[in-house]
């Protein structure tokens, strides 16, 4: 049987985009150690500019944005004990007055603080991480995988969140985490010293949590949770306030448009679900998969030839899976009427589409069960069931999904795709081995003109 070809291009409605540098995976395939995409960006002294931070097995490699194929500036053993599991996870990166930008999740629930500069600083011989806190699980219920990170945005890279495999997501104020002085604080919410708690916590009752994401304006997390639904959380009640439910399977990932109107999830369903945040129902399902769906992103850099350059209403939506498949969308938000422009949306309207344009109020679910604390200096909040009305859109049938069809859809790695990075001038893969290849978008004219082609 022939292999499937790999692609070393692709083209787009607005141009072709070529593989421009690749590093080959260095580990076995592992589902569990999924290797992530971080862009990290420095300003000032020899660090300055934008780097790749990705996680490989147990190590952190840190290396320059446009020479991916070479060695990495920094390779740091962030597991020294194989055998506690505390391999790295999960990380984000989020620009900070005090340097400390980088929150790195491990698999034995310990959460990770420290500054990319610092690691970059550190001696070429050296594979020992500069770490600033390290915040270790001390309660029975959180010595699950830390499965996601994430920077509340307008914050000034002071408030983050960590979601856990248990189903806990713990939102930390880092000025109060570094102001104890010491290096370790503890993740139990029994602790009597008000400083070392999380500034509040939120039980979900879902089977534990794949990945989470926070909303541009730091108001909302969206949590794709094991037992196939996205739940969207206040913030600042810990309430959900909407969400859907798979087809079938598990929620794996999930990620917020950049003008927060939009939640785009996947899993075990081979599907991404489009959830309108104002409408409170998905507003598209977008198929062409053929396996689990590992990440999800928007790229606000797409240059789509939809009419006018920068018409609104159009979204580029990408996904990479099991199947080693990249998938791009371009869906269109609800109401927006029809595209000026010759390029057609890919798409299968529903035979109920005519109820889509129309609100739908979803069913509430069932109450589940929170955990709550009154411990001082921490509120901890259930989450679940108290959704001030709305509930959790249940799943669609296939025949009635608003479904759109792949922009373009190639398969680009020999193992299955694990991550998505979209930057102004590349696209980023990686694979469950270690492999990254960058893709060069496509060239534009020098005044604004369109792509070539």
């Amino acid at each position: 049987m022939d292999k499937p070809l790999i692609k070393t291009a692709f083209k787009t409605p607005e141009g072709r985009y070529t593989l421009q540098a690749e590093k080959a995976g260095t580990i076995q395939f592992n589902y569990e150690r999924s290797t992530r995409l971080t862009l990290a960006t420095l300003q000032g002294g020899p660090e300055d500019g934008s780097w790749i931070v990705y996680n490989v097995g147990d190590v952190m490699n840190f290396v320059r944005h446009d020479v991916i194929h070479k060695e990495p500036t920094r390779s740091l053993l962030f597991n020294a004990n194989p055998t506690r599991g505390g391999f790295p996870t999960c990380h984000a990166f989020a620009p900070a007055r005090d340097g400390v930008d980088l929150v790195v999740g491990l698999g034995d629930g310990s959460v990770l603080l420290c500054s990319v500069r610092a690691q970059l600083q550190l001696p070429p011989q050296s594979n020992k991480p500069n770490i600033t806190s390290t915040l270790t699980p001390e309660a029975s219920a959180e010595v699950s995988k830390c499965t996601a990170v994430a920077w509340l945005p307008r914050n000034d890279g002071n408030l983050f969140a960590a979601a856990f495999a248990s189903g806990s997501i713990y939102l930390y104020k880092k000025s109060t985490v570094l102001g104890e002085g010491g290096s370790k604080f503890s993740l139990n919410i029994g602790s009597s010293s008000k400083s070392t708690n999380p500034l509040s916590s939120f039980t979900i009752n879902g089977g534990g949590i794949n990945d989470l994401a926070a909303s541009p304006d730091a108001t909302r997390l969206a949590a794709a949770c094991k037992d196939g639904v996205l739940r969207l959380l206040d913030v600042a009640t810990g309430t959900v306030v909407g969400g859907f439910t798979t087809y079938y399977g598990a929620m794996l990932c999930c990620t917020f448009s950049p003008d927060g109107k939009f939640v785009a999830a996947g899993g075990e369903d081979d599907l991404i679900g489009v959830y309108g945040v104002q409408e409170r129902f998905p507003v598209a399902h977008c198929e062409g998969h053929k396996s689990w769906i590992s990440r999800v992103a928007f790229d606000p850099s797409a240059q789509l030839v939809y009419g006018a350059p920068g018409v609104s209403g159009v979204y580029r939506l990408g996904s990479v899976g099991q199947d080693a498949q990249l998938c791009l969308w371009d869906v269109q938000a609800p109401g927006e009427g029809d595209l000026p422009g010759a390029v057609a949306i890919p798409m299968r309207k529903s035979g109920s589409q005519a109820s889509l344009q129309s609100p739908l109020r979803p069913v509430a679910s069932a109450p589940e069960a929170g955990a709550s604390s009154t411990q001082p200096g921490h509120q901890r909040k259930p989450s679940v069931g108290k959704t001030n009305g709305y509930g959790i859109t249940p799943s669609l049938p296939h025949a009635d999904m608003n479904l759109y069809q792949p922009t373009m859809e190639h398969r680009l790695h020999a193992e299955p795709l694990s991550d998505i990075l979209f930057t102004e001038e590349t696209v980023y893969t990686a694979d469950h081995t270690g492999s990254l290849k960058m893709w060069a978008r496509p060239r534009s004219r020098a005044n604004g003109g369109m792509a070539e082609q």
